[in-house]
């Protein structure tokens, strides 16, 4: 009832993604924001834990999307809240972004995000959703970015990746030739690195989406299957690019069955390599 009386004033004063954020917070989570895994302005994640803690539960580290060039963690409080109610803690970073940042350095942040959690004592599942899952992956698969901190990809208990992009070259140079230069360029693919080992892998796509096609999704999966390395694969019809992540919101969880999928996975313990 609240939220029905509330909803027409909220929509004519906010974007959507205020809306569903307003309605995401749980006595059940803990919500900590703004912390640093590293001395940088964008070297920041907010922390979504559940009070009553599932003994053994990743940490799902969260990249969020914005084509290298865009977004915030300060958009996805539906998604930690979401998954903390589940007994996940969530660590949704901040990463720097084109043009202060081009390949791999977007990339080398969020691996030392997942060095920070790590060494905390928290096992990890990283997660992205489009840009978010191409750096999500590449941290996963090329084993080189953990090893630069010390590690090993293999110290990560999975990745899942929603709407990703794992194999984009040729560029079109007026889109994304700033984040991707050229002398970088040809090592900035996920699909290039499946040989592994690699951990346990989650790739969903919607088959509507008009922004990232599903083909990238088919051929990682089918990339990681040669190869000998776990993954599973989701398709959603009739699901677009911004759905299959909004649909982590309780507003919005008929949209796509995403949310579901995630648990289920995580629930079924991914493993590393």
């Amino acid at each position: 009832m609240r939220l029905a009386l509330a909803l027409p004033f909220l929509l004519a004063a906010c974007s959507p993604v205020d809306v569903v954020n307003a309605f995401s917070g749980s006595d059940a989570v803990r919500e900590t924001r703004d912390l640093s895994y590293g001395p940088l302005a964008r070297q920041g994640y907010d922390l979504y834990e559940p009070v009553n803690a599932r003994p053994g539960a990743p940490t799902v580290m969260f990249v969020h999307g914005g084509s290298w060039e865009e977004g915030s963690k300060d958009i996805y409080r539906f998604l930690g809240t979401a998954l903390a109610e589940a007994g996940y803690p969530v660590a949704a970073i901040n990463y720097r972004l084109t043009p202060e940042a081009v390949f791999p350095t977007f990339v080398e942040d969020a691996a030392l995000a997942a060095d920070h959690l790590l060494d905390q004592g928290r096992d990890v599942v990283l997660m992205g959703h489009s840009a978010g899952a191409h750096i999500a992956t590449m941290i996963a698969y090329d084993e080189r970015f953990m090893q630069s901190l010390g590690r090993s990809n293999c110290d990560l208990d999975g990745v899942i990746g929603l709407a990703g992009p794992y194999d984009f070259l040729p560029l079109n140079e007026n889109r994304l030739g700033d984040s991707f230069p050229r002398a970088t360029r040809d090592a900035s693919q996920p699909i290039d690195y499946a040989e592994g080992p690699a951990p346990a892998s989650l790739l969903i796509h919607g088959l509507d989406d008009e922004t990232v096609h599903d083909e990238d999704t088919r051929l990682m999966q089918a990339a990681l299957e040669v190869a000998g390395n776990r993954s599973e694969m989701r398709l959603y019809e009739g699901v677009g690019h911004i759905n299959i992540i909004g649909a982590f919101a309780g507003l919005l969880r008929g949209q796509a069955p995403t949310y579901r999928d995630v648990v289920d996975w995580l629930d079924a313990g991914p493993g590393g390599c």
